[in-house]
């Protein structure tokens, strides 16, 4: 039984190159972690959560210009979060990078932790 997984292993990693058996590949016991200095995503990405076009705004705040429109369902790189104008009860405001604004986390979901600014 332990060769017939081993050779599993190995065939699974000849086939997905190097560091395809550590970076984050499923064990017999659930995820394995990702090994030591593997790269990691360089920013937090987040996914639009309204219906509509979503404005990026030059400044933390609706009253700020508009500077690029986002699509709905779009995901995007999220640099860091701060508080600004209140929109629908939520207070912040995501950074986004690449793009030089701002958007209402109200409708951006983050799909992982984002550092504040």
């Amino acid at each position: 039984m332990k060769r017939t997984v081993l050779v599993c292993t190995v065939g699974a990693a000849v086939l997905l190159g190097p560091g395809a058996a550590t970076a984050g590949a499923a064990g017999p016991y659930g995820a394995v972690p990702a090994a030591h200095g593997a790269p990691k995503a360089a920013y937090p990405v987040g996914e639009v959560v309204s219906d509509a076009p979503l404005h990026v705004r030059q400044k933390p705040t609706v009253y700020s210009d508009v500077v690029k429109v986002l699509r709905p369902h779009q995901r995007i790189q999220l640099n860091c979060q701060k508080r600004g104008g209140w929109v629908d009860g939520n207070p912040l405001w995501y950074r986004i990078q690449g793009y030089n604004g701002w958007v209402s986390a109200r409708f951006v979901h983050n799909l992982q932790p984002v550092r504040s600014c």
